[in-house]
């Protein structure tokens, strides 16, 4: 599709130099960033208290890029992936099952994997609308509710990246003050 064409115009040498593509699927760019910044922001804003980071399947460079680094501070911290159920309807994150793997994806990092259905995922985005004034995408829904399922004893914090704001969603949230007026 899009992204086969998209690469045959970049690596044609009637284009060589002329076109760039990231491909941040396959870039480990992707990773190295997470690894560089977002990684130690977390282990800084939480003082190292992070015992647990959640993060779905998209590109994989985040839950892959953070989750070596916060592996290497302190082995025993969990990295959970939130994967969408089959057929979703959760735009950016992906069902490994039925989607390709991203090339960048070091599944090592990996302690636990959560499946979110789109209903909860939804009712979260909702849930977080109404209760905090947060208008965010339902991928964020779907990485809060899994958050909300985790069990997690001791003390210590749970970071969960929230990867859609609701810009893109503006018709969805119309709708929705609308059926609570």
């Amino acid at each position: 599709g899009a992204i086969a064409l998209a690469h045959a115009v970049a690596e044609s040498p009637a284009h060589q130099g002329r076109y760039l593509m990231p491909n941040q699927y396959a870039n480990p760019d992707n990773v190295q960033a997470h690894y560089e910044t977002t990684g130690p922001e977390i282990w800084e804003q939480t003082e190292g208290r992070v015992r647990v980071f959640v993060a779905g399947y998209g590109t994989c460079g985040t839950i892959t890029g953070v989750g070596r680094f916060l592996k290497g501070q302190d082995r025993s911290i969990r990295v959970v992936a939130v994967e969408p159920q089959k057929g979703h309807r959760l735009p950016g994150l992906k069902n490994l099952e039925e989607a390709k793997t991203p090339e960048i994806l070091d599944p090592s990092v990996i302690d636990d994997v959560i499946r979110v259905d789109d209903e909860p995922a939804y009712a979260m985005t909702r849930r977080l609308f109404r209760e905090e004034a947060l208008i965010v995408g339902p991928c964020t829904g779907a990485i809060v509710h899994a958050i909300a399922t985790l069990q997690v004893g001791g003390e210590g914090l749970i970071v969960g990246i929230s990867p859609d704001g609701g810009q893109k969603y503006a018709s969805y949230y119309r709708e929705l003050v609308r059926d609570e007026e």
